[in-house]
């Protein structure tokens, strides 16, 4: 979120989320995929609740849902995926309260101003209503098209409850060891002719696999390469 509107990024690597075994993200795309469809299944969306999608690009997660769900992807100017298009500052042209679920994923650290698309996320959702967020923790940088910050599960709570959320979980992807081995792909298979990046990228996909069993639930929200939270905004009190 900014005030300068920034540009949509439409033409993205496509393997980005792909899950074949020589992608260099199939294991993130796996895993991820399986975070959020639990954090959401978690939620409990009822029946024909509204859904934000708050930058939503290509809507990867829509399946995810609920089929009731009333879903609205919301994305900067240039994504014909969004049926709302946010305000040069990043904000969504939606009433305050309108949302039952906030689903954020991956946008968090593209974003300028984090405490802005949080209370923003606040502001779109009804008293109770939910947020599911994933984000950044040890990742690489992928611009899209810029990529600005990092979080550890603490930094990500504190940041979520400023926005004036309650958490109440807080989830990793990928824990310490399969993060390794994923940063070690990343950095040695650019510097590979194309014939041995692919048999590459598949045994290290293969040893991430293999490697994350071996990491508990809390140990990976310690230290992941990827982080999910579910919050809520408060309800009014009488």
């Amino acid at each position: 979120m900014n005030g300068d509107g920034p540009s949509y990024l439409s033409e993205r690597r496509p393997d980005v989320f792909q899950s074949r075994p020589w992608s260099p993200f199939a294991f993130v795309n796996l895993k991820l995929r399986r975070l959020i469809a639990e954090l959401l299944t978690e939620t409990a969306i009822p029946p024909g609740a509204t859904v934000v999608d708050y930058g939503c690009a290509q809507s990867p997660y829509v399946g995810l849902l609920p089929a009731s769900t009333q879903y609205i992807g919301a994305d900067i100017e240039g994504n014909p995926e969004a049926a709302v298009i946010l305000r040069p500052d990043g904000s969504v042209p939606l009433p305050d309260g309108s949302t039952d679920v906030v689903l954020s994923t991956q946008v968090l650290e593209h974003v300028i101003d984090p405490a802005l698309y949080l209370a923003e996320c606040a502001r779109l959702l009804r008293p109770g209503g939910s947020l599911v967020l994933t984000t950044h923790g040890i990742m690489f940088r992928h611009p899209d098209p810029e990529d600005y910050w990092r979080w550890t599960c603490d930094g990500l709570a504190r940041i979520v409850q400023d926005a004036g959320f309650e958490v109440v979980q807080i989830r990793g992807a990928i824990g310490l060891l399969a993060s390794a081995v994923m940063l070690f792909q990343w950095g040695a298979a650019v510097r590979m002719p194309g014939w041995l990046a692919r048999p590459f990228i598949v045994v290290c996909q293969a040893l991430m696999a293999l490697v994350d069993r071996f990491e508990s639930e809390d140990a990976k929200k310690h230290d992941a390469l990827v982080l999910g939270i579910r919050a809520v905004r408060p309800a009014v009190k009488d």
